[in-house]
C-alpha cells in the first residue's frame, strides 16, 4: 500500500451533511475510520446507487482517490470517483424522508452523428416538455444505450421519436407508457397525449429484446 495520499475534490458536502457524518463517527469512536463511498447501481431518473460505509483507514487500496472533506476522509475506487465528481451531497433531517441526499450533475445526452435536437422551441409548452426530456427522460433512458427527441408539440400531444437501444425494444411500449408518458403529464399538465412515432420494425441492436426477456428502464 503506498504512503502517499493524492486528495481530490469529488463530492461537494454541505455542512450539515458534514457535521452528521462526523457525529455518527463519534458514536463508532471513529479515530481510524473513514468513508468508504461505492456505487452499487444506476437510477431510473439518472444518477447512482450510492453507499457510504465506515471501514478503517488501512483499508485503503493502491488505486483509491482520497478526499479530504474537514474531519474525516473519503476513499474512492477509480470508477465511483469518475461516476460521482460534482455530485452534492446534503443532510436535512427537518424533511420528511430525513436523511442524506445525492444531486447528481446532470450528464448531457450523446446523440449519433446526423441526429439533432431541434432547439428552436418558442412556445411555453413545448419549452416545458423539452426540458422534462433532456433531465428525466434522457438520463434514465441513457442508462440502456437509448435517446429521445422531442420533434413537435401540437393540440395538446407531444410527439417524439425513440433511437439507440430504445428503438425496436421490445420494452419500448412500456417505457413509453410508464415512463415517459407519465414523466411529461406530471410535469407539463397542458399535454393530455404523447405520440410515439419510431420507426420501431427499424431498430437493428436494440438493448433489450422480447426474446431476452428485457425491461424498461422506468419500469
Amino acid at each position: 500500500m503506498t504512503e502517499s495520499i493524492q486528495f481530490k475534490d469529488i463530492l461537494e458536502i454541505s455542512a450539515s451533511a458534514r457535521d452528521k457524518i462526523v457525529e455518527l463517527m463519534q458514536g463508532r469512536d471513529g479515530g481510524d475510520l473513514v468513508v468508504r463511498v461505492l456505487v452499487t447501481g444506476r437510477l431510473p431518473g439518472g444518477g447512482y446507487q450510492t453507499e457510504f460505509q465506515f471501514v478503517g483507514r488501512d483499508e485503503r487500496q493502491d488505486t483509491d482517490a482520497v478526499q479530504d472533506a474537514g474531519g474525516f476522509l473519503l476513499y474512492f475506487d477509480p470508477s465511483c470517483a469518475a461516476s460521482l465528481r460534482g455530485a452534492k451531497v446534503n443532510y436535512d433531517a427537518s424533511k420528511y424522508n430525513a436523511g442524506f441526499n445525492i444531486d447528481y450533475p446532470q450528464t448531457p445526452t450523446v446523440l449519433p452523428p446526423g441526429v439533432e435536437q431541434r432547439r428552436d422551441w418558442t412556445e411555453l409548452t413545448a419549452i416545458a416538455v423539452q426540458k422534462v426530456v433532456d433531465e428525466h427522460i434522457n438520463p434514465g433512458v441513457s442508462v440502456h444505450d437509448g435517446w429521445v427527441l422531442l420533434l413537435d408539440v401540437k393540440d395538446e400531444a407531444a410527439y417524439i421519436e425513440m433511437g439507440g437501444g430504445c428503438q425496436g425494444c421490445g420494452m419500448a411500449f412500456v417505457t413509453l407508457k410508464q415512463g415517459i408518458e407519465q414523466m411529461i403529464m406530471q410535469n407539463v399538465p397542458q399535454i393530455k397525449q404523447v405520440i410515439d412515432i419510431t420507426e420501431h420494425a427499424d431498430g437493428t441492436n436494440p438493448y433489450y429484446s422480447p426474446a431476452a426477456g428485457g425491461d424498461s428502464p422506468f419500469g
